[in-house]
């Protein structure tokens, strides 16, 4: 982390070439859409701190009350998350709900709420 962070040909190097290579990009990103995510009721409060330096030093963040719950109890609801594509589906998306499945086997999956009821009926 020292030479990650060291402002030296190699940190330079390092953050320029691998940073979206190991997923701080998108870290970032999902913060950032968690502090968006329904205004005031946002579960992150973000404030702007050094947006001269890359995506993970643009803001600092912090639970508020409703992340506090999250973090706690769960979402209250699947509304609560902000949603994310993933492979052709949407993640935290309240008109199709994805849940993990296990089915008895050590791997676990994860299926449309509706595919699973219809499933469960047959």
């Amino acid at each position: 982390m020292d030479v990650f962070m060291h402002r030296s040909s190699a940190g330079e190097e390092l953050r320029a070439g691998w940073g979206m290579r190991i997923g701080d990009c998108f870290l970032a990103m999902r913060l950032r859409q968690w502090a968006e995510h329904r205004g005031a009721e946002a579960a992150l409060e973000s404030v702007p701190y050094r947006t001269d330096r890359g995506p993970m030093l643009e803001a600092r963040y912090r639970l508020t009350a409703v992340g506090d719950e999250i973090k706690r109890h769960g979402l209250a609801e699947i509304a609560q998350g902000a949603p994310l594509p993933v492979w052709g589906v949407t993640a935290y998306d309240p008109l199709a709900p994805w849940v993990v499945v296990d089915g008895g086997t050590p791997h676990q999956r994860v299926q449309r709420l509706e595919d699973r009821a219809t499933q469960k009926e047959e």
